[in-house]
Order: C-alpha cells, then structure tokens, then sequence
C-alpha cells in the first residue's frame, strides 16, 4: 500500500464508494475479479469435507464461523479442468442475498479501484454466463464474475442432479493434512469476526468514518482491514486510560482497542449493532480504532480550503465540503503517543 501524503489537495473527483473496487484473483491463468461489497474474508484452504455426491459445481464444504459453507468449484462452471487442491490454494469468503459461500482459487493478486466508466460489456452474456463485465487496462484483461448467476448456475445443477465427485482433488500427504488440521483448529479458535484484509495500491485513497456527526478521514496505507464488532469480544484490561477499550482477537493477535472518540474528544463511544473496529498496521505495531460507522473509500486530490489544524495535534488538516466539516486524521501523531501504550498508568 504505497500513497503518498500531498496534501495540496477540493474535491474534484466523484466519490469512491466500496462498490468500485474489486479483488483480482487468478483462474486457470485468467485474472477474475469480484466486487468487494460481497467479500467476507479471504482465508488460505482448509479442510474441504466432501460428500460422496456432490452438485457439479460445489466442491463441498468447510466449517467456518460455526457455520457450514458451500467450497464453489469455479474451474468447472467456467468450462477448465479444476487442477489438484494444494495448501497454497486460497478461498475467498463471499456473502450474496444473506447466503455465505467460498470459492477456490489459484492466486489473490490484489483490490484494484475499477470505475463503471471503465467496464465493458460481456459480449457473450447469457442468462447463466458467469462473466458480465471486462476490464481491459493496456495488456490485462480482468473478468468481472457475475454472482447473481453464479448462483442460479449452482441451483440449476442441482435441479438437474448433475453430480460430480471431488474426492481425488484434496492433498493426502501428511504435510498437508498437518497444514490442514492446524488451519481448522485456529479458525475454530480464532475466528469469531466477519472481516476483509485490505490490500490497495493507489495514492491518495482515504477511508471517510464517522465519530458521532463528526468526520474523518485516515489514509488507506495506514489500513489493514474493517472488521465489524457484533461478533466481538473485547477484554477489559485493568489500569490504562479510559479510551483504551481493551483486547480484541483476531485470528490470533492480540490487538489493543482505542475508542477514537474519546480519545480526540473525550467523548464515550456507545457501542451499537453497526460499530466498526478499524485495524490499522504502523510501523512496529498494529492497533485498532473503535468508530461508529464506515462509509466509503475516496480520493482525495486538489482540495482547495484546505486548512493546517493548529489546535489539535491528532488532526493535520480540515476542510469543508456542502456545509459539513471533514478532518483528516494524523496518524502518526495518534501511534506515537505514549497515551495509547497500555503499561502506561
């Protein structure tokens, strides 16, 4: 996540919304892509349990978040031979219509800002293509994969019964099996959130948050992924500040919690059902902010009012757009305070 920190920056350029980024990941040498608003998590493979008769199309499943998700096999539906699972192979955790899935893939190569203006047409769209968007950028074509037929394709292969048995596809040696099993108990250790990791290589690309009315922005570089709190559990630690809100686990790291709000302003965060915890990386350490909403990714460039806070150290510049007032946070500033250590009384 490379960006750089110009801040000669109004905002002349529409607003980025998470619908406009897309993560590329790699099919039988083919880049694919899907749009990141369905996108739970993507996790390295587990152990796929698999029926002896399965739909053609659906590997089999995995238990993750105590919940049994369908693996989709996308080499088959897109009409290539699916190649023998590996340890490396990665699953994306995808969410549709209030139904969870995974799909099984070669490669994740990164999210990429994609605008509406730059997808063309699927020229062979049909009421079960898979393939409703092409993103061309000079040599590098990009599928964008239709989810919504996706589905319909599965469930036509049900109605038909159209089987097929994956069995021989999962590694049997006994590294692997070893891989696999550490991976489950992890997961089923671990892994009590719905989240996505964050990967963007653009410049100028900030995360807009609430605090109350108030709104910031954080620059992406500093972003790691968004992470909802309802499935939570956050440890109270004795003796720190009040802000610090306590431990989180996320997949096995211990991450501290700053409620950014009262930190900036020593106002409480109410915690709500749409709280949002944002995990940021520095350069020694992770932590991560307590906010009360996420809304969108923008770019920001050109903005003019733009002004130097003199009055808050936490916050570099301020400006306005239609009435309401937009702080870009320093976060810096906020990593390197001694405030936010926790062995500080």
């Amino acid at each position: 996540m490379k960006m750089n920190n110009n801040y000669e920056i109004s905002i002349s350029s529409p607003v980025n919304s998470l619908q406009d980024y897309y993560l590329i990941f790699q099919i039988n040498d083919k880049k694919y892509a899907i749009n990141i608003k369905n996108i739970i998590e993507v996790i390295k493979l587990e152990q796929i349990h698999i029926p002896e008769n399965t739909p053609l199309g659906i590997i089999g499943y995995i238990n993750y978040n105590n919940k049994s998700l369908n693996v989709i096999d996308l080499y088959s539906l897109l009409g290539f031979e699916i190649p023998k699972l590996s340890v490396n192979n990665q699953l994306i955790i995808i969410s549709f219509e209030d139904e969870f899935f995974t799909i099984n893939t070669d490669k994740i190569f990164t999210v990429k800002y994609i605008p509406n203006s730059d997808l063309e047409p699927f020229p062979y769209e049909s009421d079960y293509s898979l393939v409703k968007e092409i993103y061309n950028n000079q040599d590098d074509s990009v599928h964008i994969i239709n989810i919504a037929n996706l589905k319909k394709l599965i469930e036509l292969n049900k109605s038909k019964a159209i089987y097929k048995n994956y069995s021989d596809l999962l590694p049997t040696d006994e590294k692997s099996l070893k891989i696999l099993q550490v991976r489950a108990d992890l997961n089923n250790k671990h892994n009590n959130s719905f989240s996505f990791p964050i990967h963007y290589n653009s410049t100028n690309q900030y995360i807009l948050f609430k605090l109350g009315e108030h709104n910031y922005y954080l620059d992406l570089k500093y972003v790691k992924e968004f992470v909802s709190l309802k499935r939570l559990n956050i440890t109270k630690l004795p003796y720190t500040k009040e802000f610090i809100k306590g431990l989180i686990n996320i997949k096995g790291d211990f991450l501290v919690v700053i409620d950014l709000k009262n930190f900036l302003n020593d106002e409480k965060t109410e915690i709500k059902e749409g709280s949002k915890i944002i995990i940021t990386q520095g350069k020694n350490f992770n932590i991560a902010f307590l906010v009360d909403e996420i809304k969108y990714i923008k770019n920001l460039k050109d903005i003019p009012n733009l002004n130097y806070n003199y009055n808050n150290e936490y916050i570099s510049y301020e400006f306005t757009e239609e009435n309401e007032l937009y702080s870009i946070i320093n976060y810096e500033k906020i990593i390197n305070d001694e405030k936010i250590y926790i062995n500080q009384s």
